[in-house]
């Protein structure tokens, strides 16, 4: 009686063992059949970019050449001018506080507003006779910064005019510097660096534009390699067969070209 018992309970237990390994081992074929497939598929869009690899390459090529020619020739090239202020410290003292090293970083900001305001920039206007600029074009060309915890301002200023960049960037600078105490009642600003004409543009820059140009032309070209996979309907390997028949295949015949049937019939006629 205990004997049937155990050995019933022994069965049971090899039962669900079974069981439980059997389902493991259908877990683990599926895997492997899913790893095989993404890797199958992987395989089949390698192929397809190789087959048409001439498409991505010449579209790559034209892009970066138009690239090229239109930063060359349609866009006009942009010049910067600098010039340097600094803080510096009150007049007739000696030696530099932390206090006030501190206290004039902290007017840095207010005083990267006023140096390009339309107060100095309406000067700037008068002085130089810019009458076709407004006080709105002429603050897109300028930019003032300072580094971190720096008392060195920089004004730039950028145009297509390489000799107007220099002379609106030291014109501020001028104007700045001497009506800042009646704006602000601070007198402790200097020019550090007046600024130069410049020689070479700042912009376009051809070779950042061709790389963005032989970008452009091998996205577009994978985009087009793969619109042109998908609307040909053809079936072209038996791996294409056995996944949609979901049969395998059992026979292939080789394709023959006309070259293959004049060949045997030159063998035909000797015979």
């Amino acid at each position: 009686m205990h004997a049937n018992k155990f050995v019933k309970m022994w069965q049971l237990e090899y039962n669900i063992t079974y069981q439980v390994i059997s389902k493991k081992d259908e877990n683990m074929e599926e895997i492997k059949m899913e790893e095989k497939i993404s890797f199958q598929e992987l395989f089949e869009l390698f192929q397809v970019l190789k087959k048409r690899l001439k498409v991505i390459i010449i579209l790559a090529f034209i892009t970066t050449i138009i690239s090229i020619i239109f930063t060359h020739f349609f866009i006009a090239p942009t010049y910067q001018a600098s010039t340097q202020l600094v803080v510096s410290r009150s007049d007739g003292d000696n030696a530099v506080t932390n206090a006030e090293i501190s206290g004039n970083i902290q007017l840095i900001n207010t005083f990267n507003e006023i140096l390009v305001s339309p107060t100095i920039l309406t000067q700037v206007i008068e002085e130089l006779n810019l009458n076709d600029e407004s006080i709105t074009s002429l603050s897109r060309m300028m930019e003032a910064r300072n580094a971190s915890n720096s008392l060195v301002i920089t004004l730039s200023v950028r145009n297509e005019n390489p000799e107007l960049a220099y002379n609106i960037a030291n014109k501020t600078a001028e104007i700045f510097e001497r009506d800042l105490p009646d704006i602000f009642n601070f007198d402790n600003v200097s020019i550090l660096a007046p600024a130069l004409i410049p020689r070479n543009p700042v912009s376009p820059r051809i070779t950042i534009n061709a790389g963005i140009g032989f970008l452009v032309g091998i996205m577009s070209g994978i985009f087009i390699v793969f619109l042109l996979e998908f609307l040909d309907k053809t079936i072209k390997t038996e791996h294409e067969i056995e996944r949609l028949v979901n049969l395998p295949v059992l026979g292939v015949i080789p394709g023959m070209k006309p070259e293959d049937f004049k060949i045997k019939r030159t063998m035909s006629d000797l015979a």
